[in-house]
């Protein structure tokens, strides 16, 4: 086989026979694996399936191919990329190519679930009997949240020094981590935009109430519970975990379009305090605006 990489899709040419009999010597084996192919012929392609005993009118009926017993999964893209696994149902590959976003992406999906529990709890009128499971439940996902929540906020900093190419901290304090992200902004002219009032300021509050922890405390000895001090618990207020869950959404789809279309993603645009007032067209919102963002009058800085 050939390997080979096709706008920016790594793969594995099945070019001859001897490829498809080293590909199915290897199915047969029962060898694990799960990579991307590309047959160069159809016929090669069909053999395959048919070696297989799959039916290649069967399969082009869905493009894909689940046998459970085998764990073999075969699916072929509408670019003509064939992925095969021998392992069962897996991943395809990481999200991106950024490390530092991939962590930002992956624990945004675990915070989120839990926003989600937490959201679901709280309507459940049951919540409010000290009895009851939904009660209970309050116990496990406060100190859930607050470790996780804790950590997003970490990898989402980190992600946005990654991204603009600044030397990341070796450090888990999100008041220093908080820090070099704003100074990062103004350096690169990203203040006084969409980032800044609906993501970055946002998420002071909690970075500030953090940095309020007495006892020396430590962010990354949340998840062992050894911040003796610490004592902190979540609201459990409707209104404030949607909010909360509405800018965790804005930020971590800040990161993602940040990372595919640079600095041209609408999150960056500039002069986000004079586009409000210039929209507002009553001088009552333009009042109410310049009350609501006073530090964006000189360019957002503090």
């Amino acid at each position: 086989m050939e390997f080979k990489t096709e706008n920016g899709q790594e793969y594995a040419l099945i070019s001859k026979q001897s490829h498809l009999t080293e590909l199915l010597n290897r199915i047969s084996k029962s060898e694990p694996f799960a990579y991307t192919f590309k047959f160069s012929e159809r016929d090669l392609f069909i053999s395959l399936l048919e070696s297989l005993k799959v039916r290649y009118e069967d399969f082009t009926k869905k493009y894909f191919h689940y046998d459970s017993l085998r764990k073999l999964h075969i699916s072929e893209s509408e670019f003509g990329y064939v992925w095969i696994s021998t392992s069962g149902l897996v991943p395809r590959k990481k999200a991106t190519s950024n490390r530092a976003v991939n962590s930002c992406l992956n624990q945004y999906l675990v915070i989120s679930l839990l926003f989600e529990k937490a959201i679901e709890v709280v309507k459940d009128e049951r919540v409010y009997d000290i009895d009851s499971h939904s009660s209970g439940l309050l116990s496990e996902l406060s100190p859930a949240i607050f470790h996780n929540l804790t950590f997003y906020i970490e990898v989402f900093c980190k992600a946005y020094l990654s991204l603009t190419k600044t030397e990341v901290p070796h450090s888990h304090s999100l008041s220093l981590l908080y820090q070099k992200v704003v100074e990062t902004m103004f350096s690169n002219k990203h203040n006084d935009s969409l980032f800044q009032i609906r993501v970055l300021d946002p998420l002071y509050k909690f970075v500030d109430d953090i940095g309020k922890i007495p006892g020396n405390f430590k962010e990354h000895f949340i998840k062992h519970d050894d911040n003796p001090l610490d004592d902190t618990v979540i609201l459990f207020e409707h209104e404030g975990l949607v909010e909360m869950k509405i800018i965790l959404e804005l930020s971590v789809d800040f990161i993602s379009e940040y990372f595919y279309m640079g600095a041209g993603t609408y999150y960056l645009k500039s002069d986000i305090y004079q586009r409000m007032l210039d929209k507002a067209d009553t001088e009552e919102k333009r009042q109410r605006i310049r009350e609501m963002y006073p530090h964006l009058a000189n360019g957002g800085k503090p």
